[in-house]
């Protein structure tokens, strides 16, 4: 594992679980070739999604694969600002979104995401799209 850590977004999980291409292409090459993260922000969605369905499609299995990158200080400080800089400029992409961002911007984290239109509006996030990462060499 030479290539630099990833984020993986609930998005992407989502459909990794669920067999939906690119998405589960990307995540299981990301899975193999980096070490990779999921937010706690992620972690609660996902097992937010079982509780509500009531049925498991392997997301417990599937969190452990990854390490977990909690919403610390160092997130909390940058998620204020961050989200301060977007509401200012009309571009709000929502709590959830602006954790997850904070997250991988305070641990120097790109992320993979099917929600590229959201997660593009944050400066300095490296996005990537399935495709895009698909279509990189590492």
């Amino acid at each position: 594992m030479d290539s630099p850590a990833l984020c993986l977004d609930t998005s992407v999980l989502i459909a990794f679980l669920k067999g939906r291409e690119p998405a589960a292409a990307a995540v299981a090459q990301a899975i193999q070739a980096r070490a990779c993260y999921a937010t706690s922000i992620t972690a609660y969605e996902l097992l937010f999604g079982l509780v509500r369905a009531q049925k498991q499609i392997g997301e417990e299995e599937l969190l452990g694969a990854l390490a977990i990158a909690p919403f610390d200080e160092t997130a909390a400080r940058r998620a204020a600002i961050l989200h301060d800089q977007l509401i200012r400029r009309n571009e709000d992409i929502g709590v959830k979104d602006v954790l997850i961002a904070a997250i991988c911007l305070a641990r120097a984290l790109p992320l993979l995401t099917l929600n590229e239109r959201h997660f593009a509006r944050v400066p300095e996030l490296q996005v990537f799209t399935p495709e895009s990462f698909l279509a990189q060499k590492i």
